[in-house]
């Protein structure tokens, strides 16, 4: 299979090499997800405008060409020039990344500071990040932190003994916390999920709302229980081929910083606020999906997790070669508490955040070293 790919990567390399054709960019997830219906269009204008059409890119979603798991491998053999990167699903391919963003932040829903905070623990703090994605032939460009997560099932859990047994699709830390909580952990991609609901061989989806409508999980997981499980990521929002990355210019170089900053708070502020709030209302009309009250049912969760993930998490990031987890652990956590602050000031701005992003994080890291 990895022959196939290489050869098929070589004949695109001939017939169309960087920027005298579109590159690729193959989205994992289906056409009517909001970074490939909102985000990525303007993206793509935005590079070609910045570049005076030097850069052209195409985006291709629905896993046409590589999946959530193989994204990274076919990034790293020049399939596609870009993807969407979720390290949870390939821990070894980055594990300095998965020791972040295995580490869950609990008790708000602030995807800019969390964000923020992923992006200056791997940009400024984490040179071990930068290395293990040269290692891989990639760049990693912005990327974000989604809202709280919270559970949608097949039927209403309101307690603790509720979730014992039940069948939940979830990755990384989020895997562990519902572990510890008594259910069954699935370690299923979201678009593996849907089929799996569908038959029955998950009775729970972990993830934003917005989830439930893009992906259709509404159409099974009718009950969401109203209690925040965690802040999860950061997501790659460019998982870059370097060969393709090392053949721009720096001021397209520049670019492409400048739209992966953009794209990022338009995924954090508006994918995880906006249209997830939106979203909730719709299937609610739409699919009849009903809101769970559960109260102080599930405080022991994240209260019982919070003390032991971080041994779990140091254990796991030297079990994949990462020299010093706690540092990139408590680095990022911190870094949290310390953009909360501005996060308040940048509120709901797209454009602001973008800003803050380009002038605090891309400013401060040598594009050619990346």
């Amino acid at each position: 299979m990895r022959l196939k790919l290489a050869t098929l990567a070589a004949v695109l390399a001939l017939a169309a090499p960087a920027h005298a054709a579109e590159l690729v960019y193959g989205s994992w997830t289906p056409a009517q997800e909001y970074q490939n219906r909102v985000a990525m269009p303007d993206v793509i204008k935005m590079i070609d405008a910045d570049t005076k059409g030097a850069v052209k890119w195409k985006l291709i979603p629905g896993a046409q060409i590589a999946d959530g798991k193989t994204t990274f491998t076919a990034v790293k053999d020049g399939l596609m020039q870009a993807g969407l990167g979720i390290v949870t699903y390939v821990p070894n391919a980055m594990p300095s990344v998965y020791a972040i963003y295995s580490t869950l932040i609990f008790g708000e829903n602030d995807p800019v500071a969390a964000t923020l905070a992923a992006l200056e623990t791997i940009y400024l703090h984490c040179p071990s990040c930068i290395e293990e994605a040269k290692k891989y032939n990639a760049v990693i460009l912005g990327g974000w932190v989604s809202s709280s997560y919270v559970l949608a099932c097949s039927q209403p859990l309101k307690s603790l003994a509720d979730l014992k047994g039940k069948r939940v699709r979830a990755t990384g830390g989020n895997a562990d916390m519902l572990k510890h909580a008594g259910m069954v952990p699935v370690g299923a991609t979201l678009v593996e999920a849907v089929g799996l609901l569908q038959r029955g061989g998950l009775d729970c989806q972990h993830g934003v709302v917005d989830w439930l409508r893009t992906f259709g999980y509404a159409d099974v997981a009718k009950y969401v229980m109203d209690y925040p499980l965690g802040m999860s990521g950061p997501a790659i929002g460019f998982l870059m081929n370097r060969d393709t990355w090392t053949s721009f210019t720096p001021d397209q170089k520049k670019a492409h910083a400048k739209a992966a900053a953009w794209l990022t708070a338009k995924m954090a502020i508006g994918n995880f606020l906006i249209s997830n709030e939106a979203s909730l209302e719709t299937i609610k009309k739409d699919k009849g999906v009903q809101v769970v009250e559960v109260g102080k049912a599930f405080d022991s969760i994240p209260a019982q997790f919070r003390a032991i993930q971080r041994e779990t998490n140091i254990e796991t990031g030297k079990k994949f070669g990462v020299k010093d987890p706690a540092i990139l652990i408590d680095t990022y956590e911190k870094a949290v508490d310390k953009w909360r602050v501005r996060s308040k000031d940048i509120g709901r701005d797209i454009d602001k955040f973008a800003k803050v992003i380009e002038d605090e994080i891309f400013a401060k890291v040598d594009l050619s070293k990346l």
